[in-house]
């Protein structure tokens, strides 16, 4: 099974204090390697470091510690693939047809970097934010 982690999930196996985070954090590392592979945006790696900074929770991220975390937790686990200037131009192109604005362009990077790896889904907690694409042959599901 081939998966692209969201940041949603990437977050939520990272926090002990999320909810679903067991679920979240077992799906991380059943991905790291054997039958199952996992696959994050260089994106999802920026979206992780802000969250993780920014989340209000009574034990502070501190930013060396969402550093750590996302390079010891996530970008050591799982692959992490590049979109290019070429792929952002497509994604601009394609939430300006769909008349999309703000946030989700974020959500059409993650997308555009499913449709790149050849995943077979994304997981995410967002469900209803995927649902805007056209994502052939990708089931959009949570861990």
């Amino acid at each position: 099974m081939r998966s692209l982690f969201d940041t949603s999930v990437l977050v939520t196996a990272l926090v002990d204090q999320m909810p679903s985070h067991e679920a979240a954090f077992d799906a991380l590392r059943r991905h790291g390697g054997g039958d199952h592979w996992g696959c994050c945006s260089t994106h999802a790696l920026a979206e992780c470091y802000a969250t993780l900074t920014a989340l209000p929770l009574p034990s502070r991220v501190l930013p060396e510690q969402a550093r750590m975390l996302v390079e010891e937790s996530i970008a050591a686990c799982v692959e992490v693939i590049e979109l290019g200037l070429d792929d952002y131009r497509l994604v601009f192109k394609h939430v300006a047809q769909l008349g999309l604005a703000s946030g989700a362009v974020y959500d059409a990077l993650h997308a555009r970097c499913a449709q790149k790896a050849e995943v077979d889904q994304i997981l995410t907690y967002n469900l209803t934010d995927f649902e805007r694409f056209q994502l052939e042959d990708i089931r959009v599901t949570a861990p």
